[in-house]
């Protein structure tokens, strides 16, 4: 039986194909449906993969945002989506 599960994934701009010292970076949750934990996995990349794009900014210089990683996957819990289904979550302690 498929669940849901919510995949944190990673992404970085790069400009003219150059690594810059402080890049800019995404992180974007998907919500994803899948047998297993590890088929969520690889779907999240795939699905990081296909979100890869370039284009041309201001100045003409290519921007292009990369797929890095999958940083996290967790099962939704619950049998649907509905409005205000949590879909992911983060511990942290504040400094």
């Amino acid at each position: 039986m498929k669940s849901w599960y919510s995949a944190k994934l990673l992404f970085q701009s790069k400009i003219n194909d150059a690594s810059l010292e402080h890049p800019l970076c995404e992180e974007s949750i998907r919500v994803l449906l899948a047998d297993t934990e590890e088929d969520a996995r690889a779907r999240a990349e795939q699905v990081g993969v296909a979100a890869q794009h370039e284009y041309h900014n201001k100045q003409g210089e290519t921007v292009r945002w990369e797929f890095i990683s999958v940083l996290d996957i967790q099962e939704i819990d619950g049998d649907s989506l509905e409005d205000g289904t949590e879909v992911y979550s983060e511990l942290f302690r504040k400094d």
